[in-house]
C-alpha cells in the first residue's frame, strides 16, 4: 500500500506542471461526486463515464464505474475486496453494489442543487453483507456553491435510509460537509458522518485532499476518522478518479 502511495505521489510531481482539469480546484471540468465518503448532488455530464479506485487498509480496494446515459442521471456498479494488495487471502464483498443518482433540481443563485439516489456501496471491509462504514442507502442530498476570499467553496448535506448489499433496511443517517478549492487544481473536503441518528455509533470526521493532475484525472488522499473514534488512529487511504465523455473515447 505504501509503495502504491509513493508511486502516486511521484506521478503527481511529474505532472504538477500541467494544469489538471479533473473534478478539483478552480479549473475543474467536472462536479465532485462525494464529499469524502458520502454523496453530493454532483452528477456527470450527459454521456460522461467515471472510474474510481480506492486502496484501503488490510490490502483492500474499492472500485466504482458510472455512466450518465441521460441529462442529470447516472448509474453504475461498485465492487470491493480485502487482501487484494499484499499476500493475504482475498475476501470479496459478494454481490455488486448499485450506484444510482438523479439530480432533479439544478442549482440556482438562491436554491441548492437537489438529488436523490440509491447507493449500496459503503467503505472498508465487508462482513455479513454490510460494510465497515455503512452505505448511504436510499438518500436525498443537496449542494450549494459559494465564493469568498479563499476561492470557491461548496456546502453539502444529505439524509439516507441505510441499505446493505442485499437491500436490507438499516438505520436513518445524516451527513454534512464542505469542500474548499485550493488554487486551480486542488480541493480540500471535510465531512461529518454520525453513521446513524437512531443508534449511538462513533462519529466519523473524515478529510480528503484531491488533486486534478491531468484532464479528467484526480488523485485523492484520505484521512478517515480524524477523531480516532472507531480505531486507535486515523486511517490513511489513497485513490484515483478518472472521468471522460464517452464520445472522446470512441471517436
Amino acid at each position: 500500500m505504501y509503495r502504491l502511495g509513493a508511486a502516486i505521489v511521484l506521478l503527481s510531481l511529474l505532472v504538477s506542471g500541467t494544469r489538471g482539469q479533473g473534478s478539483a480546484g478552480e479549473l475543474a471540468l467536472y462536479e465532485s461526486q462525494r464529499i469524502v465518503d458520502m454523496p453530493t448532488a454532483g452528477v456527470l455530464p450527459t454521456g460522461g463515464i467515471q472510474f474510481r479506485a480506492i486502496v484501503f487498509d488490510s490490502g483492500g480496494m474499492t472500485t466504482e464505474a458510472l455512466i450518465a446515459p441521460l441529462a442529470r442521471v447516472q448509474i453504475g456498479l461498485g465492487y470491493s475486496g480485502s487482501g487484494i494488495v499484499g499476500s493475504g487471502n482475498v475476501r470479496w464483498q459478494g454481490p455488486p453494489a448499485l450506484l444510482l443518482r438523479w439530480r432533479f433540481l439544478d442549482e440556482t443563485p438562491v436554491l441548492p442543487a437537489l438529488a436523490i439516489g440509491v447507493e449500496t456501496l459503503g467503505r472498508g471491509e465487508v462482513a455479513n453483507g454490510a460494510f465497515a462504514t455503512a452505505a448511504p442507502g436510499a438518500y436525498f442530498t443537496l449542494s450549494k456553491q459559494f465564493r469568498w476570499w479563499l476561492g470557491g467553496c461548496a456546502i453539502h448535506a444529505g439524509i439516507g435510509y441505510g441499505l446493505d448489499l442485499r437491500f436490507n433496511g438499516g438505520d436513518i443517517n445524516m451527513w454534512i460537509g464542505a469542500e474548499q478549492s485550493i488554487g486551480r487544481s486542488m480541493a480540500l473536503s471535510i465531512e461529518a458522518n454520525p453513521q446513524s441518528i437512531e443508534r449511538s455509533r462513533p462519529l466519523l470526521l473524515n478529510l480528503a485532499a484531491r488533486w486534478s493532475v491531468l484532464r479528467g484525472v484526480t488523485l485523492e488522499f484520505y484521512l478517515r476518522d480524524l477523531l480516532a473514534r472507531s480505531a486507535s488512529q486515523p486511517r490513511r487511504w489513497v485513490g484515483i478518479e478518472c472521468i471522460a465523455r464517452l464520445s472522446e473515447i470512441l471517436w
